[in-house]
């Protein structure tokens, strides 16, 4: 899996685990094969009063993102006849072939995990007080 953080200078949230094809980040659980698709997928994960789930809502700060690149499909050959030749008037001893595209198992080492900075707490507070002394002002 390929780790990245947005901004490398700062902590970024650590919790987190992979086994197999399961990623754990903060207590919630992501299949990423199950996860894949025809088109690249990202999950996004945030927290909310230290608590871990998928999206975000607005008291919700970053926590991570998690990029599953496209299915890859390979050709693969298979004998008798293609599906579309069900039923066709081939009477020949010889077994026909064709080419299949069949999904290759997800490779982990190409999923990306892009981990958000950790928010400093009282900085927030100070942005909430500076706030509140605004609005007092402004009256």
């Amino acid at each position: 899996m390929i780790v990245e953080k947005v901004d490398p200078a700062r902590d970024s949230f650590s919790n987190f685990s992979l086994e197999e094809k399961i990623l754990t980040i903060g207590g919630v659980a992501i299949d990423l094969e199950a996860e894949e698709g025809d088109q690249e997928k990202i999950i996004t994960l945030g927290s909310c009063n230290g608590m871990v789930h998928r999206g975000l809502m607005p008291c919700c700060i970053y926590v991570a993102d998690v990029i599953i690149p496209p299915r890859k499909y390979e050709p693969v050959e298979v004998e008798g006849p293609a599906s579309s030749n069900a039923g066709g008037g081939n009477s020949d001893e010889e077994q026909e072939t064709h080419i299949e595209m069949v999904p290759v198992p997800l490779n982990t080492d190409i999923v990306t995990l892009r981990l958000w900075p950790l928010e400093d707490v009282p900085q927030v507070e100070g942005n909430h007080m500076a706030i509140e002394e605004e609005n007092h002002v402004a009256e």
